[in-house]
């Protein structure tokens, strides 16, 4: 039987969070020959973290022929606006708008690049190694921010402009005029992410920093932030039946530091999604934790890169 050379051609990747930097080299196979995660954190700006992210991927690059490397994979969270290669007003990205990520790589390797958001290599992630057989399917990330990610037809769903999936910031009618920041109000992120629960505990006397801080008051069973969570998990509910009913995935894969917080925050989001759902929309739908590790954005941008840079170059030659 055939089967591709695993080494004929390799993926650089350079993957963003809100904390730490991971850098990468994949290959065909989807598998790391070289990979480093450091703490990044990514309000910092782009300067120290592109000469880094360069330096370092040099470094994993080392032995590998110039000709091999097929194409760099950068992960971003944040808007990504994919023509010009640009992440555009990203919330928690101080420093990063209108920054040409994608050049910056071309012109230190001089191959191909491809800019992507996080969520979106996340959900590629979740179907080619998990669901390739789902065609329809929702990745949604509760973490310090929301954000989701759409497979229609067994395809990444970008939208228009790269912002397809952008379920934070879907505004809940008839609530509090909470200000987000995206400079909109009442949004789901406003009520429902990381750092919308952090301000709500510190505004009612609890020392917290991080979304690890609110996790481990969670899980120390304070009765509160229990409550919080769970209201915060009614709020997400209702956004992702709203895109249940629009989109009519048959699977829902929930993951993220908020999302792992408590059994409680899963459990109400299903309550809630199958209460507000149509009949038909939640008929055969499965709701989920994610089954990847911390490494899904990562294994997002290889798979992403085999296909952009290796079957997709090929068959257009």
């Amino acid at each position: 039987s055939l089967a591709i050379n695993s080494n004929y051609g390799f993926i650089g990747i350079c993957y963003f969070s809100a904390t730490t930097m991971t850098i990468a080299v994949s290959d065909l196979s989807g598998q790391f020959k070289n990979k480093r995660r450091e703490i990044n954190l990514i309000e910092e700006g782009p300067n120290l973290a592109l000469q880094n992210a360069t330096k370092w991927l040099q470094d994993a690059l080392k032995g590998i022929t110039k000709s091999k490397l097929l194409g760099i994979v950068v992960g971003v969270p944040g808007p990504v606006e994919h023509q010009s290669g640009v992440v555009i007003n990203p919330p928690i990205m101080r420093g990063w708008d209108g920054v040409n990520i994608q050049e910056h790589f071309k012109n230190n390797f001089k191959v191909p690049v491809f800019l992507e958001n996080d969520v979106n290599l996340m959900v590629i992630a979740e179907h080619r190694l998990i669901y390739p057989e789902i065609e329809n399917l929702i990745f949604v990330k509760m973490s310090t921010g929301i954000g989701s990610g759409l497979i229609i037809d067994g395809r990444l769903y970008r939208g228009s402009q790269g912002s397809a999936g952008d379920i934070g910031h879907v505004q809940l009618d008839a609530l509090k005029g909470l200000p987000c920041r995206c400079g909109h109000h009442d949004c789901v992120e406003s009520f429902s992410s990381g750092w919308a629960l952090i301000e709500k505990l510190k505004s009612i006397g609890y020392k917290v920093k991080t979304v690890s801080d609110l996790v481990a008051l969670t899980r120390k069973g304070v009765a509160e932030v229990t409550r919080l969570l769970t209201e915060a998990a009614g709020y997400i509910g209702h956004a992702i039946a709203d895109a249940v009913n629009l989109l009519n995935p048959s699977k829902v894969v929930i993951q993220g530091r908020i999302a792992e917080a408590s059994d409680r925050v899963l459990a109400t989001i299903k309550e809630v999604v199958y209460q507000r759902a149509s009949a038909l929309a939640s008929k055969n739908l499965e709701i989920v934790p994610s089954k990847l590790d911390e490494d899904r954005g990562v294994n997002g941008a290889a798979q992403l890169g085999i296909e952009e840079f290796f079957f997709s170059n090929r068959s257009n030659a």
